[in-house]
């Protein structure tokens, strides 16, 4: 794989590990007059996980209030569930949580790192009265919460040492997670400031991938790019809802049609997804029946998402939608991806890491969702980095696309060069036949001046017909091959040699000095000539015949000039041959 995405990854890797937070043990630095089951605050600890402290008690009527709680005080018990989570649950929930403050601290953040959570009320007691009430959740305004930011947090300002109770009320219709932290003022801005680099690190990323995307999508016109767009678009949705970004931020509370933002991203993820492999792995070309199943998947998936804006799916079957097309994906995907790879496909590989990557966090995902996994900071963003490693890996396959790309208009312009050159290319000398002369007199004749004129000359083979009879057909095309390589070689770079046929040649000279130097260059010819060539293994002797014409004194049109280059080589035929002679417009004809 390409070495500059391993280190794009270790860097992401590097920069989530500064931002992991630091929790101190709750009983640690317990004093010994403390009761048994309190939590002791002492600023020195900086953060402090209240999970041991936690007791729980379920209320499915969603009727009781806090003077119920505190007559069911010994009713409240340790929690049996995986740490810091209570699953899929319709109640209220209610956790109780004694503290006791130590040391200098007066002041600490409360902090439930869980946005999806929708309603959690607080209240904070001392000696059985509340000193502190507040409201939290993804359903109140911005402005509204205690702290404006990712997670739900709020300040408590302890009046002075001693015993206080905290009581939370957590409501939610997606998994009630709950992982209740209490952090030292200066160490909450410090973690969340850490976490907030590592979210703009990630969605920075995601704009940079976007604007790539789209940017090759509309140049290259290839729908590969479009379709990794826009699972781009829904992967990252997904994580700016989840992660509690788009609440403190982008919008003001998540009620309504934006509580259902997160199972829309992620359908809107999975048939992109269905799309992208699908061209990916060429699919419709090459496994035409799976290319339709994996088309419907990504049709359901749309239709999943305009049944529940027409309020024809309720949140929990729209959340249930993409737990069942997901897997289905995953399978059909990673199978043919599989089968690819094996035989040699680089992207199918590309596509095979991102789903191994996707597979462990969606399946974190998964079990954090239905209670089967403790939540730490790994299982509530293992998810976010698999998808961040997956977006990278298949950014290679549109980079692979790309190169493929490259290499087709290579091969194109190859082609094209080519058929270009056998259709302006005398097949068997290799120089400019009549049309690759034209092109060449259309460039050079607007150059051609009075003082520095073109000269353009037509030579005829003087006893080539005999060559031709005496050693064959054979023994003739050898001939002009070696008659074209003898004008090459005596001419300029500059000068260009073409075969109009037969034993016709056209020798095209610009920027001469005039009639003279023009004539100075036929005469060179003429010599070249005296000089038998060898055929066969057989010394044969041809002479030339050359007239010749000057732009723009004898016209400026390459009919022209090639029509008096000819009558002045015809009338050195008629006059006794190895001869050069102007074909001049107001001259008439010139001799040697």
């Amino acid at each position: 794989m390409n070495p500059r995405f391993f280190q794009l990854l270790f860097a992401v890797m590097a920069l989530v590990a500064a931002a992991l937070p630091v929790h101190a043990d709750a009983r640690a630095d317990e004093p010994a007059d403390a009761p048994a089951d309190a939590l002791v605050l002492d600023a020195a600890q900086g953060t402090i996980d209240a999970w041991p402290a936690l007791r729980v008690l379920a209320d499915p009527t969603h009727e009781l209030g806090l003077a119920d709680m505190l007559r069911r005080r010994d009713a409240f018990e340790a929690p049996t569930v995986p740490r810091n989570n209570f699953g899929m649950r319709t109640e209220a929930l209610w956790l109780r949580l004694p503290l006791v403050v130590r040391g200098a601290g007066r002041r600490w953040v409360l902090e439930l790192d869980y946005p999806p959570l929708n309603r959690i009320d607080a209240w904070l007691l001392e000696d059985g009265r509340v000193v502190k009430q507040v409201a939290m959740g993804n359903t109140l305004a911005a402005a509204a919460r205690p702290i404006r930011g990712r997670s739900h947090a709020a300040d408590l300002e302890f009046a002075g040492a001693g015993r206080y109770e905290l009581y939370l009320r957590v409501v939610s219709t997606s998994t009630l997670v709950v992982p209740v932290r209490l952090h030292e003022p200066d160490q909450y801005v410090r973690q969340e400031s850490l976490r907030m680099l590592v979210q703009g690190v990630g969605y920075g990323l995601a704009l940079m991938l976007l604007a790539s995307s789209l940017i090759h999508a509309f140049a290259l016109r290839d729908l590969l790019f479009l379709y990794y767009a826009a699972m781009l678009v829904g992967v990252t949705t997904f994580f700016v809802s989840f992660s509690g970004v788009g609440h403190a931020f982008l919008w003001s509370a998540q009620v309504g049609l934006l509580a259902r933002i997160s199972p829309w991203s992620t359908l809107l993820a999975l048939s992109a997804a269905c799309l992208f492999v699908v061209e990916a792995l060429q699919m419709r070309r090459l496994r035409p029946r799976l290319a339709h199943v994996l088309d419907g998947l990504a049709a359901l998936g749309v239709l999943a998402i305009l049944l529940s804006l027409a309020g024809w799916l309720d949140y929990r079957a729209t959340q249930i939608a993409p737990t069942v097309l997901g897997p289905v994906l995953l399978l059909l995907a990673v199978h043919e991806s599989l089968r690819q790879a094996r035989a040699g496909n680089r992207s199918a590989r590309y596509l095979l890491f991102g789903w191994a990557a996707y597979t462990v966090g969606a399946l974190s995902m998964s079990g954090q969702l239905r209670g089967w996994l403790p939540v730490d900071f790994w299982t509530q963003h293992l998810f976010q980095f698999s998808s961040m490693l997956e977006m990278l890996a298949w950014m290679q396959v549109l980079a692979l696309r790309v190169e493929d790309i490259r290499r087709d208009a290579e091969r194109s312009l190859v082609e094209r060069q080519a058929l270009h050159s056998l259709a302006h290319t005398d097949a068997l000398t290799g120089l400019p036949n009549r049309r690759g002369l034209d092109l060449a007199l259309d460039a050079a004749l607007p150059r051609a001046g009075g003082e520095a004129p073109l000269a353009l000359y037509l030579l005829d083979l003087d006893g080539f017909k005999a060559v031709n009879d005496s050693l064959g057909h054979d023994g003739g095309d050898a001939l002009l091959v070696q008659v074209g390589r003898r004008l090459r070689a005596l001419l300029r770079a500059s000068d260009i040699v073409a075969r109009l046929g037969g034993d016709e040649f056209v020798v095209v000279s610009p920027g001469v000095a005039g009639e003279a130097a023009a004539f100075a260059v036929g005469r060179k010819m003429l010599d070249a000539f005296k000089e038998p060539f060898v055929v066969a293994g057989q010394p044969c002797r041809v002479g030339l015949t050359i007239g010749f014409a000057l732009a723009p004194h004898d016209g400026t049109q390459a009919a022209d000039l090639l029509r008096r280059a000819d009558a002045a080589m015809y009338a050195g035929k008629q006059g006794g041959r190895h001869c050069i002679r102007r074909g001049g417009a107001s001259i008439g004809l010139a001799g040697t």
